[in-house]
């Protein structure tokens, strides 16, 4: 059954008069007629009568009258949800993550998505992995960062990182003056304060290494940690590529472990219905290729 041939009778069935039906479709009134003809042919019925000067509906003609108005709304729907959909690019997607990720990780990432997508809008909040878990339930977060993995239905867990290794670091000055216990017993032990499963790998790490050091110093940002030790107030853990280059340029050093590394995951999180939309799976994609490779 043509559409076409459907539209043209909802309106005859309508106005009950092929000659305005014709005006209103900007048809001729033969084309009306054909349309109507075909139809009903497909049908098998008449779907009108005449009496006089006067148009009726048989019953037959009523019934798909109904029906026809209910794929023409039908079809107005769908055309308005396109229409919403191909404004979605003036929507402000949501990416949630600690100040490090979206420091160090996603500028690169974000100069890539905008070439491909100039005109959209993205809007990035800093916060720690269970807020982001709670924005993303929530859905006031479109993509969420997290430390290790989130599992729950709805909701898609992509690991995009799992070879950050946690390592103890010292200022070059602190390190060429003070042996190791000495660091310990002087100096205060800096670490990124967190709950969850990151907390517990770093719990697992300083107990592993053997360490019970005398004075704590816990800081939200792990841009504070790495700061903290440049300016020589203590030993700070962190991951190792978040210090790459202050490793290779001297200003921080390694204090080695004899113990395996603690391995950190890193995972994308995201309402599963919200991979359908081809502009945040092309983002969700280029975090995931590039998350390892395109820090600033």
């Amino acid at each position: 059954m043509e559409l076409r041939n459907l539209k043209t009778f909802q309106i005859a069935a309508t106005c009950l008069n092929f000659t305005k039906a014709a005006k209103i479709l900007n048809f001729s009134q033969p084309t009306v007629t054909s349309q109507i003809r075909a139809l009903e042919q497909e049908i098998g019925s008449p779907l009108f009568f005449r009496i006089g000067r006067e148009t009726f509906l048989t019953r037959q003609g009523h019934i798909v009258k109904k029906y026809a108005e209910r794929i023409s709304g039908s079809i107005e729907e769908m055309k308005q949800a396109l229409k919403n959909s191909d404004c979605s690019g003036n929507r402000k997607l949501v990416i949630a993550a600690s100040e490090t990720f979206c420091t160090h990780y996603f500028p690169p990432i974000i100069r890539a998505y905008l070439k491909e997508f100039p005109d959209a809008g993205i809007r990035m909040i800093t916060c720690n992995s269970n807020e982001v878990i709670d924005g993303v339930n929530r859905n006031t977060f479109d993509i969420g960062i997290i430390s290790d993995v989130y599992h729950k239905s709805g909701i898609t867990n992509l690991v995009i990182s799992d070879r950050e290794d946690l390592i103890l670091i010292v200022s070059r000055k602190l390190h060429e003056t003070y042996s190791r216990s000495d660091l310990f017993a002087r100096f205060p032990f800096i670490r990124y304060e967190i709950s969850g499963p990151f907390r517990e790998q770093m719990d697992s790490f300083i107990r592993g290494a053997g360490l019970n050091p005398k004075h704590m110093i816990e800081t939200s940002s792990l841009e504070a940690v790495k700061s903290a030790v440049l300016n020589d107030i203590g030993v700070g853990l962190i991951a190792r590529n978040l210090v790459g280059k202050e490793l290779s340029g001297g200003q921080l050093v390694e204090i080695k472990q004899n113990k395996p590394a603690v391995k950190i995951r890193t995972s994308l999180i995201i309402a599963t219905q919200k991979m359908s939309d081809s502009r945040t799976a092309r983002l969700v994609e280029l975090i995931s290729l590039n998350w390892n490779g395109m820090q600033a």
